[in-house]
């Protein structure tokens, strides 16, 4: 005999168990657990049941409690949250690549390397040009009109410029301690200019630092050595020699000659930190800069007219500069645009060549090639958004893999040198922990949202010498404990593996994909995910994960159908719903119950991203039969899987972050939401799932708010009047949780009083097909 969710059965018993009558606790009378009283009637799963008391004592495997349990594993607290915590990093990822395609942002690949700068089409230029060559064969380079006439004439004056020139006045020695790139040089030249100096001179000698006796050979002139610039020139790093005594006897001799004396230099390190927290002739910065003020003063000049001002703001607007120059904050960016507007050319082609990460990518790599530098870069790309103390955890575990030889890296001190290797990484106060609420460190982001792919992409395509290093780092980061880290690493993976796909599927992929613990194919499938936001590589890998779901007989070959299950649990696979659902079918109809958690996770996830409507209809569809397939089987323990899990129903009116799906979408699928239910509870394996979770959400939900206890309320009075079987099934089980001497239900007691208020109303008997 076998029960059905339309309150027929294939073989007639009208029999139901023997015990206290419904309403007996209202009585004085007690329902107690046992074999005697349960379950409400004898079908063929309590045959099972009584099958597997039989065989107790047998040592075998139980593939479908195996499944349950793994399933069920998924309804426990720490793992909703990382499943959710997953979920909302991917579906980031998904979103910010969407933007990328919509805003027609794309890679230039016709780069041009000469002399350590590389050339992007369109005449920009991103690197070490000529100013950056030094040597030591002249100590003294004057500055001659022109050079000074371009820096002064379209300099643009920052907040705190105006104390730096009374302290070059007063001190007659200033050092700007700042990062390359922000116009320090330029504000050099100006300082020394207003401070009153006639002619200036660029240093080209370390021996301004080391030697401790520089005078100035050029009494009242001013002078300017940037002491990164000659550093790189094979000389030691000066900037850590720099101290207060050093100070004072240089700037001793500098005004005893008349003259002034401007130092570059990155953020302090070494000796510097301690001079420049009260030192007066130390600045660590001269205030924000406005980068579309100096793009104007360089189209326009100091005084622009009104009605230019506004055509130019307009042709900057819809060329979609304030965008770039709010990614590229420095005054290089502006300056560059301003050349590009000035020479009448495609103003909108110049914002997206200089938007295009390519060339600044390649120029960094170029330009640093310690391991050092090297691992927080790539860190960053790897774990973009995460904490500082993770990203940097994951560098020094890169570093190691890089420089196996070296002492363990107690000096790697990567905050130190964020300013000056690596001006394109940014620390965002308190964004570095997962629960808002709490307090957290900062979180390390690209100030371009376009240079977390490009340099994961150059690192895996130029890098050949540590592409197995970082191949062996990214997979040691997918088995982090983290979630985050876990979840990043992925979609890093996937962002690798776009541009040769094919490689990547036989370097990594397919291996991943198939491999024993699920966190890795979990790794995998999210990899994949990411790849086909590549429209060229959409369908590729749609054909490839429906030739994997199609896969059977080795251990391999079964676990490379859970990972196609799971990749389309994601935006890619609710981007085209009813091919994933069908992909889903193919993974659910294993006999051994294999697939049962890989598919429910994934029908929660579709659901999740909004495709309700189609995960009901699959559902009704997959368990329409009835019978006992394992296939319906697992249909319906998805199906209260799916119904009771929390999930963040951003889309639905009137949604509440967290609650289920019977809760938040009953109203608009509460025949399909009922239909499903009373499939479930007809019948095991299903129907043990089903109570269980059914006892759980009576506690977790319908005890605390009184929408799910209306919620459930309805589902299963609708349940009940399908016919006697079903309602005395209901009031049987409600009955005992209400009198559960250590877990008494109120709620349970409300339903069953519900139940019983109108007995003898009985809804027809009726073939639900399964369709929306």
């Amino acid at each position: 005999m076998t029960d059905r969710a339309d309150g027929r059965s294939d073989e007639a018993d009208p029999r139901v168990p023997p015990g206290p009558r419904p309403g007996a606790a209202e009585k004085g009378e007690r329902p107690r657990p046992g074999p005697e009283h349960g379950p409400a009637f004898e079908g063929d799963g309590d045959r099972d049941a009584g099958k597997a008391a039989a065989g107790k004592g047998e040592e075998r495997r139980d593939p479908v409690s195996e499944a349950a349990r793994e399933l069920h594993g998924a309804e426990e607290a720490e793992a909703r949250a990382d499943n959710a915590r997953r979920g909302e990093i991917l579906a980031e990822a998904w979103e910010r690549l969407e933007r990328f395609r919509e805003r027609g942002d794309l890679y230039i690949d016709k780069l041009t390397m000469f002399n350590g700068q590389v050339g992007v089409d369109g005449g920009f230029s991103i690197g070490s040009g000529p100013e950056a060559r030094s040597g030591t064969e002249r100590k003294l380079v004057k500055l001659d009109e022109m050079t000074l006439r371009t820096h002064l004439d379209h300099y643009v004056r920052p907040a705190n410029y105006a104390d730096a020139v009374r302290r070059l006045t007063d001190l007659h020695l200033l050092v700007l301690a700042c990062p390359a790139g922000t116009g320090r040089n330029a504000a050099a030249i100006n300082l020394l200019t207003d401070a009153g100096a006639p002619r200036c001179y660029k240093i080209t000698d370390l021996g301004v630092v080391h030697s401790g006796d520089w005078t100035p050979p050029d009494p009242g002139a001013g002078y300017l050595v940037d002491l990164d610039v000659l550093a790189k020139g094979g000389g030691a790093l000066a900037a850590g020699g720099i101290d207060e005594s050093w100070i004072e006897a240089t700037a001793a001799r500098v005004t005893a000659a008349g003259g002034f004396l401007v130092v570059l230099t990155g953020p302090p390190r070494g000796a510097l930190i301690e001079t420049a927290a009260h030192s007066p002739h130390v600045m660590v910065s001269l205030g924000d800069l406005d980068p579309v003020a100096v793009l104007i003063r360089r189209v326009l000049g100091p005084e622009p007219d009104a009605a230019a001002l506004a055509g130019l703001r307009a042709e900057l607007d819809g060329a979609g500069a304030p965008q770039l120059l709010a990614e590229h904050p420095g005054p290089r960016t502006a300056v560059r645009l301003a050349s590009a507007y000035a020479s009448k050319g495609d103003l909108a082609a110049a914002v997206q060549a200089l938007r295009d990460p390519t060339g600044q990518v390649h120029a960094w790599f170029e330009k640093h090639r310690a391991a050092e530098t090297i691992c927080f870069a790539l860190a960053t790309a790897a774990l973009e958004g995460a904490g500082y103390l993770t990203v940097s955890d994951a560098a020094v575990d890169l570093y190691r893999l890089l420089e196996p030889e070296a002492v363990y890296p107690l000096d790697l001190r990567f905050r130190e040198r964020l300013r000056t290797d690596h001006a394109w990484i940014e620390l965002v106060p308190g964004g570095g922990g997962t629960d808002p609420g709490r307090p957290s460190g900062p979180s390390v982001r690209f100030t371009s949202d376009l240079l977390q792919a490009a340099v994961l992409t150059h690192a895996w395509s130029f890098l050949d010498g540590g592409r197995t290093a970082l191949l062996r780092w990214l997979r040691a980061l997918t088995d982090h404990r983290d979630i985050g880290v876990r979840a990043r690493a992925a979609v890093s993976a996937g962002l690798i593996a776009r541009d040769d796909f094919d490689h990547a599927m036989h370097r990594f992929l397919r291996s991943w994909a198939g491999d024993e613990k699920r966190k890795t194919r979990e790794a995998a499938a999210a990899a994949l995910g990411i790849v086909a936001s590549e429209p060229e590589l959409y369908e590729p890998v749609w054909e490839l994960l429906e030739s994997w779901s199609r896969e059977g007989g080795s251990g391999f070959q079964n676990r490379l159908r859970l990972t196609a299950a799971d990749t389309v649990g994601s935006p890619f696979g609710a981007v085209r719903p009813e091919r994933s659902l069908g992909l889903l079918a193919r993974v659910l109809g294993d006999p051994e119950w294999r697939g049962l958690a890989a598919v429910g996770l994934s029908v929660l996830r579709l659901t999740e991203l909004g495709r309700e409507d189609e995960v009901l209809g699959a559902l009704l569809e997959w368990s329409h039969p009835q019978d006992d397939s394992a296939m319906v089987a697992q249909a319906l323990s998805v199906s209260v899987f799916t119904l009771l899990a929390p999930v963040p129903w951003t889309h639905v009116p009137g949604g509440v972050p967290g609650r289920p799906l019977l809760i938040a979408d009953n109203r608009r699928h509460h025949r399909h939401i009922e239909e499903l239910w009373a499939r479930a509870l007809a019948r095991k394996p299903a129907q043990t799932h089903a109570l269980d979770a059914l006892r759980d959400f009576l506690d977790e939900h319908a005890d605390r708010e009184p929408d799910a206890l209306a919620a459930m309320r309805t589902v299963l009075v609708g349940v009940a009047a399908r016919g006697e079987r079903h309602h005395r099934r209901l009031e049987w089980y409600l009955g005992r949780w209400e009198s559960d001497p250590d877990r008494p239900s109120r709620s349970a007691a409300t339903l069953r009083r519900a139940l019983t208020a109108r007995p003898d109303h009985r809804r027809p008997a009726h073939d639900f097909n399964g369709r929306l």
